[in-house]
């Protein structure tokens, strides 16, 4: 009996100690569970408070490039729009008018008297805002039929060391930042040109309505010379052509410009400056193809008979692409196409084809400016491409010098079309109307050359008259070539309908 309360008693303790052991167990696990939990949640917020810390502090730490903003804050300030354009909603792409552009227009004083009669051929002084940026003043100061002229700052004390170039290329790549630093009023859009640069302000227009002006934006086009991009960037902006800059990068130039021009002595002008202090902010060039620099000698026919497929905006060079019209002068000429181009902008040079098959005629139109006629096929995609009537900026004609599709001058005289030249154009109803007269010269041609003879019914026609609808907003959205089709021959007239191309349109068949 004793010996079985002793063993009864030896279990019993056995069993504590177990109970007393699994206690153990279940606290020690449950304390060290807690330990690992409050090890982990201040490892997180430790963590976060030092990136915090680290944040707050890093402007006191030195920027291993030059171009970094070293203060956060500012760099907030650097970027941020006016109160009045933050996403409420309030402004659309589609509510930009021409009061949201300030053009800044780059001249020189001893060309100003000169010059100002191109900038009279585009400007609108009732709609537009902007300046001319000439480096003292100049005479016919003031004039109610062009921008004001502004002086820029003294740019001395810069550093210009490119012994082929000009100084003044540190004045005009400021321009940008002096015409921000004026502060006007509902600016969203900064365009720079030159005093020999012809706009076309409403396609500029709807060009710019494509792009969100809150973004940083850096539109135009390079060179049509190979030889000009391999020099200065294929991934830059020809001033001359026309720069479009959004407000916001506008704003960042003005903080960085000065500074940045300190660090490219060495570079030529205005635009490869502006591109070098653009390309530190990483903003990269958004490539319009209708704004044209023109960078060419000689007669600019090719480029103007052959469009790209895209809204016109803007040419340079005046003084260098010769005539636009026999008969005239350059700048008569320029009155002609700027009549052309207020009657109807978005078909402004566009392209169109059509083919007499039975003939095997070829009618090329570019709208405003001149009907070429064939006399035999020639296919859209080499009607396409400009044909060499012109040199590069090196004046070389080989079609390696430049950085656009081209084909071959035509060698034989008697290949070479018929040419009619706008003589009128207007607005009939809701059709566009336009008139274009024989160039005699094309026919004499042919005649002394002996080339084989003209279609009968071409034979009399004088005048070829062209039917055309305004371009649609969809249009510069998504731009497409028109057809035509010849609708009736009476006595001197040809007359073509200009329209959508639909099936078997503008193709032979």
């Amino acid at each position: 009996m004793l010996f079985y309360h002793s063993q009864s008693f030896m279990n019993l303790n056995r069993n504590n100690r177990q109970h007393h052991v699994k206690l153990k167990t279940v606290f020690f696990t449950a304390a060290l569970l807690s330990v690992v939990t409050l090890a982990w949640v201040f490892l997180i917020f430790d963590r976060n408070l030092y990136c915090l810390n680290h944040h707050q502090s890093s402007h006191s730490v030195s920027s291993i490039f030059p171009w970094e903003p070293t203060d956060s804050e500012n760099l907030v300030n650097r970027t941020s729009l006016p109160a009045s354009w933050k996403s409420n909603g309030s402004y659309t792409r589609r509510d930009l008018k021409m009061r949201h552009i300030l053009f800044g227009i780059a001249g020189s004083a001893q060309l100003w008297p000169f010059r100002k009669e191109y900038v009279k051929l585009w400007w609108r002084p009732a709609e537009m805002r902007g300046f001319v940026w000439l480096e003292e003043l100049a005479r016919d100061q003031e004039n109610e039929l062009l921008p004001p002229i502004k002086v820029s700052e003294d740019v001395g004390n810069f550093s210009y060391t490119n012994p082929a170039g000009h100084p003044s290329g540190i004045r005009i790549a400021r321009i940008v930042q002096e015409a921000f630093r004026l502060n006007l009023p509902d600016i969203r859009w900064f365009v720079m040109g030159d005093d020999d640069t012809f706009f076309a302000p409403d396609n500029l227009l709807e060009v710019l309505r494509k792009y969100d002006h809150n973004d940083m934006f850096y539109i135009g086009n390079p060179s049509e010379s190979h030889s000009s991009n391999t020099y200065f960037s294929h991934g830059m902006a020809f001033g001359g052509g026309g720069i479009a800059i959004s407000y916001p990068l506008a704003k960042a130039l003005s903080n960085v410009l000065d500074e940045c021009l300190e660090r490219y002595p060495f570079l030529f002008g205005s635009d490869d400056r502006l591109h070098a202090c653009i390309s530190e902010l990483g903003v990269p060039l958004t490539k319009e193809a209708g704004f044209h620099q023109f960078d060419i000698h000689g007669d600019a026919f090719g480029l103007m008979a052959a469009h790209p497929i895209a809204p016109f905006v803007s040419m340079h060079h005046l003084d260098e692409v010769g005539r636009f019209f026999p008969g005239y002068s350059a700048l008569d000429g320029l009155h002609r196409l700027a009549n052309a181009l207020r009657t109807e902008p978005g078909s402004f040079l566009q392209q169109c084809i059509c083919y007499d098959r039975r003939n095997k005629v070829t009618f090329s139109i570019s709208i405003g400016y001149v009907v070429q006629v064939y006399l035999y096929v020639l296919l859209p995609k080499d009607l396409g491409r400009p044909e060499i009537t012109f040199k590069a900026w090196n004046k070389k004609d080989g079609r390696g010098e430049f950085d656009l599709d081209t084909r071959s001058a035509i060698k034989s005289r008697c290949n070479k079309p018929l040419l009619f030249y706008l003589d009128t154009i207007n607005h009939q109803g809701s059709d566009v109307v336009s008139t274009y007269k024989l160039d005699p010269s094309t026919v004499r041609r042919r005649w002394r050359l002996l080339c084989s003879s003209i279609p009968p019914y071409l034979n009399p026609v004088q005048q070829i008259h062209i039917s055309s609808k305004p371009m649609t907003e969809h249009w510069y959205k998504v731009p497409r070539r028109q057809c035509c089709k010849i609708t009736y021959v009476k006595g001197y007239e040809l007359g073509i309908t200009v329209q959508h191309c639909q099936r078997g349109n503008g193709r032979v068949t």
